[in-house]
């Protein structure tokens, strides 16, 4: 065996030991979020959020519709974004009554998506990745005369209606 050869082997041997040695990454079952950055989109915005989720079961597949995923139940949607103006130094969960009354109520603004499933295949389930969303056709409160500041909270659902960590955006003026 030349010396070429022994080295090519010590090398494959140490390139496999090495690899054999990385553990996959974990993290904790329940999903974790945190804000990345907001664009005004002219009237449209768009969020970026990271995220993490130990077993991978973020998303739902079209065919979800059995409970607790049917469409009356809190858990149809994976992803709220839940509005709030800044009222006299307070901020407020605003809605979208037209009358001008930005008080918290049952139509209090919220965007809701159903994120469909992204969990990988094989042994390692772990995710880790970004969450682009589009809010459309407007980022803010087009009823609103009270306020040109607003931010958002958001939380995500995973398919074992493990609830994240609640984020907020930072102030966003329009």
């Amino acid at each position: 065996m030349n010396l070429l050869t022994k080295i090519t082997l010590v090398l494959t041997f140490l390139v496999l030991f090495v690899t054999s040695c990385l553990k996959p990454e974990s993290f904790p079952a329940e999903p974790a979020i945190e804000f990345v950055s907001f664009d005004a989109l002219g009237d449209s915005g768009q969020l970026t959020f990271s995220f993490t989720d130990g077993d991978g079961d973020i998303g739902l597949t079209q065919s979800q519709l059995s409970p607790p995923f049917d469409t009356s139940s809190y858990f149809y949607y994976n992803l709220y974004i839940h509005y709030f103006e800044k009222m006299d130094g307070q901020w407020v969960r605003a809605t979208s009554d037209p009358s001008g009354n930005n008080f918290p109520t049952a139509d209090s603004i919220t965007f809701a998506y159903r994120l469909e499933n992204i969990t990988p295949l094989g042994q390692n389930t772990a995710l880790r990745g970004e969450i682009e969303v589009v809010l459309e056709p407007f980022y803010f409160n087009t009823n609103s005369n009270h306020s040109d500041s607003l931010k958002y909270e958001i939380l995500l659902i995973d398919r074992n209606q493990n609830i994240s960590n609640i984020i907020e955006t930072p102030l966003i003026v329009r």
